[in-house]
């Protein structure tokens, strides 16, 4: 009886452990890259200020289920970023900046001049977000006006924020500006068209794609380190790989992957224009959305993996740690694709999604779409607040052993 009740003893505290060494891993935030970004799950467009797309966390157990929705006044093209705190932050066109709590129910919100484009989140806590009233809004963890920065036209990409806190910003004044944390000019640099999100290399080389065909990179104090010309306009943000490898969208239908010198890797050709911007996995596949209706997935070397059909122009990706990717497309779905190609499951909005998900700490997808909503997808386990689902019955499990236990003791 002595020798059962030790091994009784003994599980019981493997099996708290592994609960409680799960429950640290799932909880615990991973740092995106950046040290200027906030210390969050998905801080940024992108994620990352790579602009990889590649979340940390598992989302193998999302199978499509709406956990809520959040609605605003108008389309919700933004795409959202969280806090560290499981705040997520998206723009909509009727003007507003939404902080919205981890239940779904509404924080605070700010309000611009014209429609709000997507934010980011630094390691302070500021939100910063563009809009079409010409001006960078810094917004304060409560909500209030910190600064704006004007420019001279809409700014409706999302901003970079470097690892000193430089933001960077383009507008469609043809600037890509370097903006210091206290709102001050820092540099601007001269394109000859709108701009997209900006993609900041381990250097501090800062690269962003112009409506004037061009992908630009930007040494860090302004000045130009080169440029790489394509046939149409460059709408698609640029994403980097490990070995610096720079990929990007044309509208002349190529995906192109540069080198950190700006010469051409290769290019990838689809059927229709690329405004889609790239992620990437931690295998090196490069996914991307084609105005031909199709995910695609590409390998490190240029050649195709496999294509996913959607029945309209498809969005930016985002990828979770189990290899699934999420996207939208203006077929009014968001999708989710398996590592080989293949559907996993697609959610209905009432429009269009052009907005690119987020991913949660707990694996929750979270997306904007054209119908005026906010969007927090999940699956089974969801009710447990993102505790992965045997997390809890184990814990409930020893608990349940713990107490048996030493009623019997008690009772000897």
């Amino acid at each position: 009886m002595m020798k059962f009740s030790k091994m009784l003893v003994l599980g019981t505290i493997t099996l708290l452990l592994m609960s409680f060494l799960t429950v640290i891993t799932v909880w615990v935030p991973q740092r995106a890259e950046g040290s200027g970004l906030a210390d969050s799950p998905w801080p940024s467009y992108g994620r990352d200020s790579k602009n990889t797309g590649r979340s940390p966390y598992d989302t193998s157990h999302v199978d499509g289920t709406e956990i809520w929705n959040f609605s605003t006044g108008n389309s919700v093209t933004s795409s959202p970023i969280i806090g560290d705190d499981g705040t997520v932050y998206v723009g909509s066109q009727d003007n507003n900046l939404y902080a919205v709590n981890p239940n779904g129910t509404e924080k605070w919100s700010f309000s611009a001049g014209k429609r709000v484009h997507s934010p980011s989140i630094s390691s302070d806590g500021t939100v910063y977000v563009g809009s079409g009233d010409n001006n960078l809004y810094a917004v304060n963890p409560n909500g209030t006006e910190k600064w704006n920065f004007s420019t001279g036209h809409r700014v409706r990409y999302s901003p970079a924020i470097g690892s000193d806190s430089t933001i960077y910003v383009g507008s469609d004044d043809g600037n890509l500006y370097g903006i210091n944390p206290d709102g001050t000019e820092k540099w601007s640099f001269k394109t000859g068209s709108s701009m997209t999100s900006p993609a900041i290399g381990s250097d501090g080389t800062v690269y962003v794609g112009s409506g004037d065909s061009n992908l630009y990179a930007i040494n860090p104090d302004g000045t130009e380190k080169w440029n790489f010309s394509t046939a149409e306009n460059v709408f698609s943000s640029p994403a980097i790989g490990g070995d610096g490898t720079v990929y990007v969208g044309s509208r002349d239908t190529n995906l192109y992957a540069i080198n950190p010198d700006g010469t051409e890797k290769w290019s990838f050709s689809t059927s229709s224009g690329v405004v889609s911007s790239p992620a990437i996995g931690s295998d090196g596949t490069v996914y991307v959305g084609s105005r031909d209706d199709n995910l695609y997935a590409v390998n490190p070397n240029g050649t195709g993996k496999w294509n996913f059909t959607t029945d309209g122009w498809v969005g930016s990706p985002s990828i979770g740690s189990d290899g699934t990717v999420y996207v939208g497309s203006l077929d009014g779905n968001l999708y989710a694709v398996n590592p080989d190609g293949t559907g996993k499951w697609s959610f209905e909005t009432g429009r269009m999604v052009v907005s690119s998900p987020a991913i949660g700490i707990d694996g929750t997808i979270y997306v904007g779409s054209n119908d005026d909503n906010l969007y927090a997808i999940g699956g089974l386990e969801d009710d447990t607040n993102g505790i992965p689902g045997f997390t809890l019955p184990v814990m409930m499990i020893s608990i349940f052993v713990a107490v048996i236990y030493s009623k019997k003791k008690r009772t000897r």
